[in-house]
């Protein structure tokens, strides 16, 4: 699965705080205030204090990596469109 270089940049070491599990999305909580909003098919386990490494995607396929050694795969909703990045201050850093 190829690595979605632009939102790497974006969340590359930033340590989960705490996640969300709603109905179609799950709401990243990064120590930093930031936050991610995935919308999902299906939900994923994601444990906080973890930090991430890289973020791959492919298609409907969407995995964050984390730095030691496990992983978080979803089944996006909707592809290109299903991934959004606000800053502690609402701004957003990512959309895709």
């Amino acid at each position: 699965m190829p690595k979605n270089q632009k939102l790497t940049k974006v969340i590359a070491g930033r340590t989960i705080k705490a996640v969300t599990t709603e109905s179609g999305s799950v709401l990243v909580l990064f120590d930093d205030q930031s936050s991610m909003k995935i919308k999902t098919v299906g939900a994923a386990a994601v444990s906080p204090g973890s930090k991430v490494k890289s973020v791959h995607e492919a298609k409907a396929k969407f995995r964050i990596e984390f730095e030691e050694g496990s992983s978080a795969t979803f089944c996006l909703a909707d592809p290109g469109s299903s991934v959004a990045v606000r800053d502690k201050n609402n701004a957003v850093e990512y959309l895709g």
